[in-house]
């Protein structure tokens, strides 16, 4: 069974995160949540808000009244009829401007990745340290040099071009690094979009990368493997 804990700690050393890693659980059924946690007592501004704060040590366990954003709430599966919060999903980006007109923004949303439409009863948003299961995705907040290594780690093994599809960052932390990689099960980037950033409060240089949960200890591995390069990039930051 991995160490989930001792995983983590070793990926924050090595490379200097500000967040600790986040593991995320979709539940299906009311049946299999965790015996032994909560449902978190707030309402969140977003999905996105959530991966801040586990970030920072919070553990949510989360329906979908208590996450905000419609949007996020549809690509993860939450909702039955979500074919209303879309429409309104493409007008408001539509109308605040960030896409010429409404068939381009339609063509982001409608066209973006979603779990099976409401088929999740509850999410789990937890620090990885904190977790005793595999989560299915995990979530690193993480500045362009992190997000660098944690490729470089991915991509240890096999080596090649890495395809990293981007919704444009209109549905960056639901859809682009969490339903993307459960589904297609392969690990992506996102640098998140103007709503993402309004509600997580993340700051401007960090990014976030979602990975399937079991390439975990491959990243694990494969950045300890690096010591060498990650040193040599330490040590020439540290000399400027």
């Amino acid at each position: 069974m991995t160490d989930f804990k001792q995983l983590s700690k070793d990926l924050v050393n090595r490379l200097s995160l500000q967040y600790e890693p986040v593991g995320v659980v979709i539940y299906q059924t009311e049946n299999r949540l965790p015996d032994d946690i909560s449902f978190f007592k707030k309402e969140l501004k977003s999905y996105c808000q959530a991966v801040i704060l586990a970030g920072g040590g919070d553990v949510l366990l989360l329906k979908k009244e208590q996450m905000g954003c419609k949007l996020g709430t549809s690509v993860l599966g939450f909702e039955k009829d979500m074919d209303a919060y879309l429409d309104d999903g493409v007008l408001e980006k539509y109308g605040i401007g960030l896409f010429e007109s409404e068939e381009a923004s339609a063509e982001t949303i409608l066209k973006s990745t979603y779990l099976e439409q409401g088929k999740t009863f509850a999410t789990l948003v937890a620090p990885l340290s904190t977790l005793k299961e595999r989560p299915q995705v995990g979530i690193f907040t993480a500045n362009a040099e992190q997000v660098m290594w944690l490729l470089y780690a991915l991509n240890y093994k096999k080596g090649g071009l890495m395809e990293l599809p981007q919704s444009g960052g209109a549905l960056g932390g639901c859809a682009d690094i969490t339903a993307l990689p459960i589904l297609k099960k392969i690990p992506n980037i996102t640098f998140l979009g103007l709503g993402c950033r309004i509600k997580s409060s993340i700051k401007p240089w960090d990014l976030m990368l979602g990975v399937p949960g079991d390439q975990l200890e491959a990243i694990h591995r494969h950045v300890l493997a690096m010591a060498k390069p990650i040193d040599m990039l330490n040590k020439a930051t540290a000399a400027k």
